[in-house]
């Protein structure tokens, strides 16, 4: 499926290789500019989806990005990069204990250097945290390859995730 891209712009993440290997002030930096144009990502979201009749639901977001992966890149992993940003800002706002924080515990963590989600009130471990963009990137590949993705697969996660805060 095409898409109309029209002004649509990826987000320049700004760091070269993995965060998990990047020296501490990198990914503080990354994830200090990342928070701070949320704002501007939720609205590149919004015109992007509206223009293919999209709202800003995990349902609708989810079967839409079945429906059209792939895409070419950059714009591909551009557009899963603001839906992780806009996922994890929707369950916020459905479990307001949780916040965006750059995990910095457990180097071995998957999530190390990473924006994650904590603040999980119904999990014993203080370090217990979700990682959004990596749940949303997985399915985002598997739906690219044509494997069997539900459309629903952003609406398990928010769910899931605010079940557990």
């Amino acid at each position: 499926m095409h898409l109309d891209w029209a002004d649509y712009v990826p987000r320049d993440a700004g760091v070269v290789g993995s965060l998990r290997d990047a020296p501490r002030e990198t990914a503080e930096m990354h994830f200090a500019r990342l928070l701070s144009a949320r704002a501007e990502r939720r609205t590149a979201l919004a015109a992007l989806a509206s223009r293919h009749g999209v709202t800003l639901e995990p349902t609708a977001l989810g079967a839409w990005l079945v429906a059209i992966a792939p895409q070419p890149e950059p714009w591909w992993s551009g557009l899963v990069a603001d839906v992780s940003l806009w996922l994890g800002d929707h369950i916020i706002a459905r479990a307001p204990t949780l916040a965006w924080r750059l995990c910095t515990s457990h180097k071995k963590a998957t999530g190390y250097h990473r924006p994650v989600l904590m603040g999980f009130t119904k999990v014993a471990d203080p370090h217990y945290y979700v990682d959004v963009a990596f749940m949303v990137a997985s399915w985002a590949d598997l739906a690219a390859r044509r494997r069997a993705v539900k459309s629903e697969f952003l609406a398990t996660i928010a769910d899931v995730t605010a079940a557990d805060a």
